[in-house]
């Protein structure tokens, strides 16, 4: 009955099933097992050594052959799965026409190893998703591979090419002929990685026009996090060389992320040049692009309301972003300042808010930060401790930021009937807010919560925990040296404990619903410190699955002169469930 079901609806049916349902559903018959068969090879993933031996060994190539033409998604973790590549280039030697999405976080040692990625890629001509992620790369090989991708993805969709070194990869001549020539169809670019001197540039005459050169009418993301040798001389002028031409095309640009160095002397190289910004300006229809730090209380919303001089009208600037981190804990602002940053931040325009003393703003300013600035990329609060914002007040309304890059904030309010002891580790009495109910009751906020969290796509630092500082103080218990039976045990050492545990915070399993989250394909950092949370080593091994970026999670080993604290409620085995990510 089932194969005669209109392909939409077979396909819809799909989107519900596990692996483990496709495998059952092979085996029921032979119209079940034509039927299911794609679907089962579709998402092509190996994480696994175990995996990758299985594979690569003969007994795997007669399956892999015959359907290796159902692939349509490909991710390959770590360097000695790059060898599935070239099994699989063997396995199906005509062009991998379904192939939509290749995703590659692994180390390229080897010049063999970059020529089976350029491979896989030259035979993918209908690729629309690639992600080469944390790869480093010598400079030739990485220019090699820019201009393939130039040349041969002419249906791209989303690149990002990302090294978590930024070391010089590529020169300004051959960046700028790949950004004019990559695919028109463009909607997200990414690159992390580092450009040459700027005399290779110099070298020859500088060509004006790049051959086959294209706009990018749907390019909305342009993340440029590039390092170079120097800020001064004529490294500055590259940039608009680089850069201008490129820009001129782009005329559905939402966000031009140019990376943060707020506490160094380097300046941004998009917002800092004169002729990148007339050019953002006429594209973005924007009319300036700044970062403001200010110096003191007083002046903050005027500087943040004032109307400057454009072409000849006065306009109200819009700021790129707000950096309050030179206040200290106590400081106050003014409910004028106050309305101003929520004003200010809910334009199209500003991506970023540091306010490194959580009093500054309350839950109600932050909210409605979240829920009204639709170019936001950076929300980052607090210093030693992260703003709190409670579960009921945050499920409330959905946020407009769909392009939030980095997200410090902790979460409470959320019923935990399966804590049953503070942070000194005394027994919480029952009936406490919070901490009675059922187990039930509490998931059903938690996946509001994963909901909400979960459509942040863009994620790439997740910080859920108070920061690694904060989480480090132990305070002395004042009655630590009081036993239970009324004896006094002065000789002994004072218990400590951590004040900020989160006992009212996200389960984090997948019984409470993180696997909400499995759209993070962005996500590198996760952080969990101080949080009661429940990830053990079936969460870890999700992670490992379907967070493709992932390269650390905090908050899951205590160090060693954490021993005289209460613990959170990590699974024991973690630290050995040996996964290919680093757990702090």
């Amino acid at each position: 009955m089932l194969p005669i079901l209109p392909p939409e609806l077979v396909r819809e049916i799909a989107s519900y099933l596990s692996r483990r349902d496709f495998l059952s559903a092979i085996v029921v018959n032979k119209a079940w097992h034509s039927t299911w068969t794609p679907f089962l090879w579709a998402n092509f993933t190996v994480v696994g050594s175990s995996l990758t031996r299985d594979i690569i060994s003969k007994k795997y190539q007669p399956g892999l052959v015959r359907h290796g033409p159902h692939i349509r998604n490909v991710f390959v973790r770590y360097e000695k799965h790059i060898k599935v590549l070239q099994v699989l280039l063997r396995a199906v030697p005509a062009p991998l026409l379904n192939l939509s999405s290749l995703c590659v976080s692994t180390k390229l040692h080897l010049e063999t190893d970059v020529e089976r990625l350029v491979d896989i890629l030259k035979k993918s001509p209908q690729l629309r998703k690639l992600d080469v992620i944390n790869t480093p790369l010598p400079g030739l090989w990485f220019q090699r591979l820019l201009t393939v991708i130039a040349s041969g993805l002419a249906r791209l969709k989303r690149l990002r090419l990302t090294h978590m070194h930024l070391h010089p990869r590529a020169t300004p001549l051959v960046l700028r002929t790949f950004l004019e020539t990559c695919s028109s169809e463009l909607e997200t670019l990414v690159l992390k990685f580092g450009i040459a001197s700027s005399l290779v540039l110099y070298t020859a005459p500088p060509p004006t026009t790049i051959r086959g050169t294209k706009t990018h009418p749907n390019l909305e993301v342009l993340q440029l996090e590039v390092g170079y040798p120097s800020m001064s001389g004529p490294m500055e002028s590259v940039f608009p060389w680089i850069l201008n031409t490129f820009l001129e095309g782009c005329t559905a640009l939402e966000i031009v992320d140019d990376r943060f160095f707020p506490f160094g002397g380097r300046r941004q190289w998009f917002t800092d040049d004169a002729s990148i910004l007339r050019i953002l300006h006429r594209v973005m229809r924007i009319p300036f692009r700044r970062f403001i730090t200010p110096m003191n209380v007083e002046t903050l919303s005027n500087a943040l309301l004032s109307d400057l001089d454009v072409d000849g009208k006065n306009v109200q600037e819009i700021w790129q972003g707000i950096h309050l981190g030179d206040f200290v804990s106590g400081t106050s602002i003014t409910e004028a300042d106050r309305k101003a940053i929520v004003h200010t931040a809910s334009h199209r325009g500003f991506q970023n808010l540091l306010v490194h003393n959580e009093e500054l703003l309350s839950s109600e300013d932050l909210l409605a930060i979240l829920r009204t600035c639709p170019t936001l990329r950076v929300f980052e609060c607090g210093y030693d401790r992260y703003p709190s914002i409670a579960a009921s007040e945050l499920i409330q309304q959905p946020w407009s930021c769909k392009w939030l890059k980095v997200l410090h904030l902790v979460i409470s309010g959320i019923p935990r009937p399966d804590i049953t002891t503070d942070a000194r580790g005394k027994p919480i009495p029952a009936g406490t807010p919070l901490h009675s109910g059922t187990m039930e009751e509490s998931r059903v906020i938690q996946r509001k919560v994963y909901a909400q969290l979960g459509a942040l796509v863009c994620l790439e630092v997740l910080s859920l925990g108070y920061s690694l500082l904060r989480d480090m103080i132990a305070d002395t218990d004042a009655d630590a040296n009081d036993s239970d039976d009324g004896s006094n045990n002065a000789g002994q050492a004072a218990k400590k404990y951590n004040p900020f545990l989160q006992l009212t915070c996200l389960e984090l399993t997948l019984e409470s619903g993180l696997d909400m989250l499995l759209e993070l394909k962005s996500l590198e950092c996760f952080s969990v410190f101080g949080m009661d949370h429940r990830i053990g080593k079936k969460e870890l091994l999700w992670m490992q699955r379907h967070w493709h970026s992932v390269r650390r999670v905090y908050g899951l080993v205590p160090l060693p002169y954490q021993e005289s604290m209460r613990h959170f409620g990590s699974d024991p085995s973690v630290p050995l469930c040996g996964v290919a990510f680093s757990i702090l």
